[in-house]
């Protein structure tokens, strides 16, 4: 026997999906976005913050996770960038800047390197250190 729907059924079944399509576009948008890799940025007028991390480890994800607890609070005063050190261009910052693999790197305005922060520390400790530099 062939069951077919009827108009109101059909149209619940769309409602349905269609809520359900709006609350995963919703998530989605509300994710952090992502973080650019743009080296260029440092030295071209303001604060920038450099995460170098390997995306295959916890602690490199962890500090991903530190970096978006402040992110919003610094919106258009520091740049926070994010280099992977398993890419060439990754392994050139860490080399050039004499750092390890998951550490935090900034830089002021004019692109001097103020401070290397271990990606360790928390989140009360790093916007200390984003306010001093700011106040430069």
């Amino acid at each position: 026997m062939i069951y077919s729907q009827n108009g109101f059924a059909r149209l619940t079944n769309l409602v349905i999906l269609l809520t359900v399509c709006v609350i995963l576009v919703a998530a989605f948008m509300l994710l952090p976005k992502g973080f650019s890799d743009d080296l260029s940025k440092v030295g071209q007028g303001s604060v920038v913050l450099v995460l170098t991390h390997d995306k295959d480890t916890v602690g490199g994800m962890l500090a991903m996770e530190l970096l978006n607890t402040v992110r919003s609070d610094y919106e258009g005063l520091v740049d926070f960038l994010a280099v992977d050190v398993n890419t060439p261009q990754g392994h050139a910052f860490t080399r050039q800047q004499g750092v390890g693999s998951v550490v935090l790197v900034l830089f002021a305005p004019d692109g001097s390197r103020l401070d290397v922060l271990s990606a360790g520390i928390n989140d009360k400790e790093l916007r200390s250190v984003l306010n001093a530099a700011l106040s430069l």
